[in-house]
């Protein structure tokens, strides 16, 4: 099944057919439909292996050479793509050649609990013992992965961690940045954390902020986690391109997390190996029902928090994770009820999150806190921020998140939501192992999957493939 376009996709289509002539019924056009369709799946370029019609609105781009061609498709002799998106992979391409050469690469990739941003740690300490006046920023996808990463090198006391969009510098009502090659970031080494959530413009649109020469970046993630919303699965593409490059791609195999929770561990590895037999194990436990009862009693501990500083700690315990919105099995559905509990109880604070960016605020799309009657909290590192209810931006419930939502995000226990029956987004499986993966790894110490049984073997089946050229 093909993903429904949208009115700019078919407004593209028709401006290729009245501005460059290309007929519905031409080879073209069927390609540049099935592109359009591909992009809403997350592949950024189609590949096709017969003759491109040279009609005008085709660029030949030519491999090693930085002219691009100024029309809306690019064709590079293998891969077919809109052109904005063939610019920013070109970007990304020539800067980490770049970067590559000047030996200021470095990508590291392991599991949650294997120490990539404390060894990290260890080695920026190393490098300010010889230089104490190295400038160094730090930035993460979300507010949320910044504040985990600030938490985890808290030593750095003159370090902060900030989202990718702060560190950028935001310009208003524009999707463009402060910080680019022409006025790049001031640096001598930049670490950016949990990058399997960066999407290919905000990619393209960072490397193009790094310094071109004196400056180290490190690239940290999980390239087994979900890719990110948006086209591209960036960091897994990267991963592939260098991991034989030993000068510049790590990997972290040990988990020092094993001694606590071995088997979350060990149900991780056998998902993404599709080696599972059984979701019971030490840390885990799997059952096709569950009740609204015993998830509202798992947030005994939050709808008893005695303050705000401890409600938000509470955060921390518990949460509930969902594949999808809809549905009895949902955060629709599982938000409401909960909610409803929560009032009937007259608890003081319920959990919320952000859903859109808020720049004057400081407050982006997946920031978790707490809410009473008027007001909301967020933490700052050890701050709590408030803000008025009525001023915040938009925002929803939280018992319930979606595991996208949960990236950059650990808790000490989750409960895992599977739908019954199989999902499709935009005509595409959404139920895949890197979707059950990234789930049941937010949890630090116990795993509670509620699902059909074969639904979730059938999901370990299934791998995200996303098409591009950086390789």
């Amino acid at each position: 099944m093909d993903a429904e376009l949208s009115q700019i996709d078919i407004a593209l289509l028709d401006f290729l057919e009245n501005k460059y002539n290309v007929k519905k019924e031409s080879l073209l056009y069927t390609y540049a439909k099935t592109l359009l369709q591909r992009l809403w799946q997350g592949s950024i370029c189609i590949p096709v292996n017969e003759k491109i019609e040279d009609s005008g609105a085709v660029g030949f781009f030519v491999k090693g050479s930085d002219t691009i061609p100024a029309t809306p498709l690019i064709y590079d002799g293998e891969n077919l793509y809109i052109q904005r998106y063939f610019v920013y992979q070109h970007m990304i391409l020539k800067k980490m050649g770049l970067l590559q050469k000047n030996h200021n690469l470095n990508i590291i990739t392991g599991g949650p609990g294997t120490g990539k941003t404390t060894s990290l740690g260890e080695t920026l300490a190393a490098k300010l013992k010889d230089n104490p006046d190295l400038k160094i920023l730090l930035a993460a996808p979300t507010g949320k992965a910044a504040f985990r990463m600030n938490e985890t090198l808290k030593k750095f006391n003159n370090l902060e961690a900030k989202t990718i969009h702060r560190l950028l510098g935001t310009i208003h009502l524009s999707a463009n940045f402060r910080h680019t090659n022409a006025n790049p970031l001031d640096a001598n080494i930049i670490v950016i954390d949990e990058c399997s959530m960066v999407d290919l413009p905000m990619m393209a649109k960072l490397l193009d902020a790094v310094p071109d020469i004196n400056c180290h970046l490190y690239l940290l993630g999980d390239k087994n986690q979900l890719a990110s919303v948006e086209a591209g699965s960036v960091f897994a593409d990267i991963c592939r391109k260098f991991e034989n490059d030993d000068t510049v791609y790590k990997k972290r195999n040990v988990n020092f997390r094993t001694q606590d929770s071995p088997g979350i561990i060990e149900l991780s590895d056998q998902i993404l190996n599709n080696t599972i037999e059984d979701f019971n194990n030490k840390n885990v436990k799997h059952s096709e029902h569950f009740s609204f009862e015993e998830l509202f009693d798992c947030y005994n501990g939050l709808l008893k928090a005695v303050d705000e500083k401890d409600a938000l700690n509470k955060l921390k315990v518990f949460q509930i994770l969902c594949a999808i919105k809809k549905g009895r099995n949902g955060t629709e559905n599982i938000n409401r009820e909960l909610s409803y509990r929560a009032g009937k109880a007259q608890a003081k604070f319920t959990p919320i999150i952000i859903t859109e960016n808020n720049y004057e605020q400081n407050l982006f799309n997946g920031d978790v806190g707490v809410k009473d009657d008027d007001k909301a909290y967020f933490l700052n590192g050890t701050e709590v921020k408030i803000f008025p209810l009525l001023t915040l931006p938009g925002h929803d419930d939280a018992f319930a998140i979606t595991i996208h939502k949960s990236q950059g995000s650990e808790y000490d226990r989750v409960a895992v939501m599977y739908p019954d029956t199989e999902q499709e987004d935009d005509g595409q499986t959404i139920l895949t192992r890197e979707l059950l993966y990234t789930a049941i790894t937010r949890a630090r110490k116990e795993c509670i999957i509620y699902g059909n049984r074969d639904i979730l073997l059938n999901s370990c089946k299934r791998e995200i493939y996303r098409a591009s050229g950086i390789k």
